[in-house]
């Protein structure tokens, strides 16, 4: 029987030490790699409704929001009205990188790269391969177990 060991734990532990790697290299920009996520993701995909932006990045609306707000303020993103078939509900909104938020966003690639390079650089291919496979597998486990109770 395998030791019990809190899964949850040692992932943060994990993720903690990633974050600090990526914060740190996309400081020069004025950004934390949760920002840089979303001006990213919004940058790929936007227009997109903020719920399913939420979803997609395993948010809960209140943590995107908070997360939204200083890139809403700093003029990266802006709200905007969308179709209703792209929305979740009457409440949500859509939202969209600005011009301004698509030169940031793209101006802080190089910093984002030296960030992915340091992780690639201590983990080696093999481990890295691995852990993105588990991690893609244990999410799509999650994903059909949210499913199944819902």
């Amino acid at each position: 029987m395998m030791e019990s060991q809190c899964s949850c734990s040692t992932l943060r532990q994990l993720t903690r030490k990633m974050t600090n790697i990526y914060d740190h290299h996309l400081a020069a920009d004025g950004l934390t790699i949760s920002q840089y996520s979303l001006l990213a993701r919004i940058g790929k995909y936007g227009p997109i409704g903020v719920i399913p932006l939420a979803n997609a990045m395993g948010m809960d609306r209140s943590t995107m929001s908070r997360t939204l707000k200083p890139l809403i303020g700093a003029g990266w993103i802006e709200s905007i009205d969308l179709p209703l078939e792209m929305l979740t509900d009457k409440r949500s909104f859509g939202v969209i990188l600005s011009s301004e938020g698509q030169r940031k966003w793209k101006k802080s690639m190089p910093n984002w790269r030296k960030a992915q390079d340091e992780i690639n650089a201590i983990l080696g291919d093999r481990t890295h391969q691995e852990l993105n496979r588990l991690v893609d597998d244990a999410n799509a486990k999650f994903e059909q177990s949210e499913n199944t109770i819902s």
